[in-house]
Parts: structure tokens; C-alpha cells; sequence
């Protein structure tokens, strides 16, 4: 049965949305819709002038959780407009038994660490005090995850690996905070990852795949030459993630490096707005309009290019960054995002990285995308456009035309979406933790599946063995009564039998007497007569102490001799006519009664009555 998933993309600008029917070991995806988030009635003037190097001001994310210019007044406005457009959306797509993955960018702090010691449960509890090191701030209320870059090789003397890791953490109330606002709109992510990840599972290679192309010499030949780079330039925020081999495990990719750099579209639409003196709508409309021609219009051209110098500076410092950390440059860059359709973009990256920069497409032969074998459609069939509204195209699949199209901004939300399909494979983060787990499905019970499913195995195996050990006792005990009855029967009878039931017969019938009577092998013993007496004895009566005390009995067959004491001659009669009211006892024959002296349980000196009975008894 086919389930949908959800990868959405909070965009500043626009909402995006992939969707992915997945089956049994396939996956398909059938559309990526996008709906404009409501814009907020925001005026750049033109006396607001800025110097370049003021303009230049371009904050890490790595360094700062969150832009300084904008108020948490601001984001949260932002948030409620992005939920507007997001509801709007899901009502038009109206998605069934969806599991929805989102992405948050604000707040978010990454750092790449090394670590002497590669075992996960170790890394997880030493990630608090490596990250409270370097941020300098109070750890206990962020919730931190991890993805795993590479395991190095094993140290001497038996010493643990080192491992190189991306860490994430986030305030704790941000999460409450997404999580209470979806929640509020009936939306419920499975996960809650980290956006500047959310490209690199694009890259994984199936498993059906590689066992596919397992003989082939040439490893690339599935995808992109790699390492490469995925720069997604958004409205606020420009994440910046690096993608290579895994180093053990083929298709399999990790992020050896990643930044967010909080610069996007908006400031160059800010500068458009203050070089025309403009609204900020129709700055948007300039920009997504000219771009960088500046044939077309040199003032917007101009200004876009102004408001790209940081940016471009900070890709230069995270270029060389990356390569001193992995010792080359990427052999690829790629672009996606809302921003990245800016006109001229791709050459002017392209002569100031000195870098080969191509929109990013579906890799080669994505089994997700479409059913295409061979090369991805050319640029120039890409740049043609698609004019398909909502409503239809949640009534059926996109055709791969249009989702090749809408491919380049939408790609964040796909990679989301893959995450869930790839699991553990994926290079992503999960904020969803703790308390704030995800829980509807179960997952903590498949978390710890491997534990309980051992434990099941190994409490069958005990019971089993003690089975079969309790058999084994009972086959020993069984072989050893039928020699004893062998045994038994031959001294006996004069030959073996094992039959017990004929056994017990052939006895019964031997040892018959008198009057034509069986006589059987007896069914009760003396125990059992002392039991019935001793039932059979009166209690108090009208509040005189029975006071019996029995001095002697002794038990013969068919006879029992019993001499006791009693309170009184009347309790002797009644307990001679219990007796003989026994199934066992034929007859009662009492002796004389005498008066003696006996010792009271005060110690002073009383009467009792001392009689004897005579039983004959019936039973064999």
C-alpha cells in the first residue's frame, strides 16, 4: 500500500511542497506545488542609505542563531504568514494519510567536529560538552542531534576510532514553539530537520541500483561527479552544503561541510527597492524581471549587483574554508532555490567562484523522478514554461516536464521528503526528540525492536531448553519405573509385564477372601482413618470444654484400639456415636468409664472421664 509524504519547505517568500508516493521498495514523485507567502506591508524609503561595507554585514548562522535585523516580533509574523500559505496549499493538494517532514533554518546552529571516539551512544553524550565548549551557552536547553561525515581508521593498541561529525542544535522553546503552531493547524511533522541538509539526499543511490550497476568500473556513473556543492539561495537565508561519497558504503553520501550564511533574496530586493524608491512588491517584480541584464534595466542590474558583493565574499571565505579542510575544491556547484532563478546568476558565480555552477536537476536516472533512463533534459529545455493551476494538478501526477520546471526551487522540500524515504542513510537531523518525539507511530518501540526482538529470541531458546529438559528428567523417570515394573513382575508372576493397569487387575483378583469378596489392595490408610476419628470428634457443648485428650491408639487390620479422656460421660456417648456413624467403621465397643484426675491447662487438678473404645473397621 502506497503512503504519501510531505517535504515541506518554509520559504520567506514562497511555500513549497514536494510530494512523493512511496510503495514497496519504490518511490515516485507526483508533484511539487508552491503558493506565495503573504507579504507583509513593509516600505524601504529612499532616505535609508547604507554604506557598502554596512550592506556587507553577512551573518553565519554557524556564528549567530538568527538575524540580527529582525525583531522576534517580526519572526513570528513571518511563521503565522508561512502556516497561512501552507494551509492554503494542503487544502488544494488535500493529501491522504500523509507523513509531512519539514525543515527549520532560523535558530539553528551547526558546527563540524572531530571526535576521538566514533561509537553513536558515546558521541551522544559527549556532543553536549564539545558544543557547550565552542558556543559558550548553556546547552541544557537546546536539543542537539547528529549526522555522521567518517570513522577514521582504528587507533593503536586497541584505541577507538575518531569520527568526524556535523552537530545541530536548536532552543528548545523554538521547537515547542514550531511544534504548538502546526499542531494548532492540525499538521504534525514526523520530523523536524535542519535546512541547510536538506539537498544532500538527493544524491543517494537506491540499492537496486547499486546491486544493478554493482559490475561497473566507473562509480560516478549513477550520479554527479562528486564532491560538489548545493548552494540554496533563498529569500532570507543562503545554506551552503557540500556533498561527497560516503567513505565505506557505496550510494551512500554524507555532508563533510556545511554553512548558512543569512543573505538571500530579500536584501536584493531591498536594494532594488531604495535604488527605484520603490514598494517592495514591485522591487520583486524588477528583480524577477531584469535580473542582472543590464541591457534590460542598468539601475536594477547594478543594484542586484551591489547587494551580491557580500554574498559572493562569503562564498569566496567558505571556498577556501572547504578546501583547506578537504584538501580540494568541489568539481561541481549547483544552485537551487527561489533566488537561484535570478537572471544572469549562474554566469556571474561562475567567473567570480572560477567553478563549473549548473542549476541543480534531478540526478541521472533518479528512480524517483519520472521513469527516465539516459542524460537530464538540456537547460534550454528546462527554461521553457508550464502553466498548470493548482486544482488540476492535485488531481493527477505531474508530468516529468513540469516537474523539471519547478525542480530548481522546489528541490529542498524533495530532499525532505527523501529523508524519510532513506532513513538513516540520509544526512539529515532530527529535532524531534525527547520529549518532543514523535510518537503516533510507535517509534519508540521500533527504535528499540532489535532489543526486544533478542530478548523474545532468547526467552524462547530458555523455554525451550527447559522443555526440553523437563522432557528428558520425565523419559529417564518413565524408563526407570518400567524396569522397576519389569522387575517387579517377573520376581512376581514369573515373566515381565509392563502393562499397569492388567498389573493392578491380576493382583486385586489374587488377593480376594471371604464371602466371595475382593479383597483389593487398601485405599486407606491409617492416616486417613486417624483423620476421619478425629473429624468425627464433638465439639463444645452448652459451654462445657470437650477437654479430649487421646492417651493410646493403636491401629490393627479390620480393628482400632483408642483410650482417651474426656470433660464429661456425655461427650463420651456422643463421640462413640459419631464414630459409628464413620463409612469405614462397622462397629463401636466402649469400654469402661472411669473417673481420674488430670492437670488443667491453669495447672489446677480436674475430673475427666477416661474410656476405651473398640473399632471394627470395613474398609481394605
Amino acid at each position: 500500500m502506497a503512503s504519501t509524504i510531505l517535504g515541506i519547505d518554509l520559504g520567506s517568500y514562497a511555500v513549497k511542497v514536494a510530494r512523493i508516493e512511496a510503495g514497496f521498495r519504490s518511490a515516485q514523485l507526483v508533484g511539487i506545488f508552491e503558493a506565495r507567502v503573504p507579504a507583509a506591508d513593509v516600505v524601504v524609503p529612499a532616505a535609508v542609505e547604507h554604506s557598502q561595507e554596512s550592506d556587507a554585514a553577512a551573518v553565519d548562522v554557524t556564528d549567530a542563531a538568527t538575524s540580527t535585523h529582525d525583531s522576534a516580533a517580526e519572526s513570528a509574523s513571518l511563521y503565522e504568514r508561512q502556516l497561512r500559505a501552507l494551509a492554503l496549499l494542503l487544502a488544494e493538494i488535500k493529501p491522504k494519510s500523509e507523513t509531512t517532514i519539514i525543515a527549520i533554518s532560523e535558530g539553528v546552529t551547526l558546527r563540524l567536529l572531530d571526535l576521538p571516539l566514533s561509537d553513536p551512544k558515546k558521541v551522544q553524550l559527549a556532543l553536549p560538552f564539545e558544543l557547550a565548549g565552542q558556543l559558550l551557552r548553556d546547552l541544557e536547553d537546546q536539543v542537539v542531534d547528529q549526522t555522521l561525515i567518517s570513522i577514521g581508521s582504528p587507533q593503536p593498541g586497541g584505541g577507538e576510532a575518531p569520527s568526524q561529525w556535523v552537530a545541530a542544535c536548536v532552543p528548545r522553546e523554538d521547537i515547542r514553539w514550531h511544534l504548538q503552531s502546526l499542531l494548532s493547524r492540525r499538521i504534525e511533522p514526523r520530523r523536524i530537520g535542519a535546512m541547510a541538509l536538506a539537498t544532500a539526499p538527493l544524491f543517494i543511490t537506491p540499492p537496486r541500483l547499486r546491486s544493478k550497476n554493482k559490475g561497473s568500473t566507473e562509480t560516478q556513473g549513477l550520479g554527479p561527479p562528486m564532491p560538489l556543492w548545493v548552494i540554496d539561495m533563498g529569500h532570507r537565508f543562503t545554506h551552503i552544503c557540500a556533498v561527497a561519497q560516503h567513505p565505506s558504503r557505496p550510494g551512500q553520501v554524507v555532508v563533510p561541510f556545511v554553512r548558512t550564511i543569512a543573505r538571500g533574496g530579500l536584501q536584493l530586493s531591498q536594494a532594488v527597492a531604495r535604488a527605484h524608491n520603490l514598494h517592495m512588491t514591485r522591487a520583486e517584480m524588477l528583480k524577477h524581471e531584469y535580473g542582472l541584464d543590464e541591457s534590460a534595466d542598468a539601475t536594477t542590474a547594478q543594484a542586484i549587483r551591489g547587494a551580491l558583493r557580500p554574498l559572493i565574499r562569503e562564498l569566496r571565505q567558505t571556498l577556501s574554508a572547504y578546501s583547506a579542510r578537504m584538501g580540494e575544491p568541489p568539481r561541481v556547484v549547483y544552485l537551487c532555490g527561489g533566488t537561484s532563478e535570478l537572471r544572469g546568476l549562474f554566469e556571474l558565480l561562475q567567473n567570480e567562484l572560477d567553478l563549473e555552477v549548473l542549476p541543480l536537476v534531478p540526478p541521472p536516472r533518479a528512480p524517483w523522478f519520472g521513469n527516465r533512463e539516459g542524460p537530464t533534459p538540456t537547460l534550454a529545455a528546462m527554461s521553457a514554461s508550464l502553466s498548470i493551476d493548482t486544482a488540476t494538478l492535485a488531481k493527477m501526477r505531474m508530468p516529468s516536464f513540469a516537474l523539471l520546471r519547478r525542480f530548481c526551487a522546489g528541490a529542498p522540500a524533495v530532499g525532505l521528503a527523501l529523508s524519510e524515504i532513506y532513513g538513516s542513510q540520509a544526512p539529515q537531523v532530527n529535532f524531534r526528540k525527547g520529549e518532543f518525539a514523535f510518537r503516533t507511530d510507535y517509534a519508540f518501540l521500533r527504535e528499540r525492536a532489535p532489543y526486544l526482538v533478542g530478548f523474545l529470541v532468547a526467552l524462547l531458546l530458555c523455554a525451550g531448553g527447559w522443555v526440553s529438559a523437563q522432557l528428558h528428567l520425565l523419559e529417564k523417570e518413565s524408563e526407570r519405573l518400567r524396569q522397576r515394573l519389569t522387575s517387579e513382575t517377573t520376581s512376581l508372576f514369573g515373566e515381565a509385564k509392563t502393562d499397569g493397569t492388567a498389573v493392578l487387575a491380576e493382583l486385586n483378583s489374587a488377593l480376594a477372601q471371604d464371602k466371595g469378596g475382593e479383597r483389593r489392595i487398601p485405599q486407606v490408610s491409617a492416616l486417613d482413618l486417624l483423620d476421619d476419628i478425629s473429624h468425627a470428634a464433638p465439639e463444645s457443648k452448652d459451654g462445657n470444654p470437650a477437654r479430649l485428650d487421646v492417651v493410646e491408639m493403636h491401629v490393627r487390620p479390620k480393628k482400632i484400639e483408642l483410650k482417651a479422656t474426656a470433660a464429661s460421660a456425655q461427650y463420651v456417648e456422643d463421640f462413640a456415636t459419631s464414630l459409628a456413624k464413620l463409612a469405614c467403621v462397622k462397629g463401636v465397643q466402649k469400654g469402661k468409664v472411669l473417673t481420674v484426675k488430670n492437670t488443667g491447662p491453669d495447672g489446677k487438678p480436674i475430673e475427666a472421664k477416661q474410656f476405651t473404645f473398640e473399632l471394627t473397621t470395613t474398609c481394605p
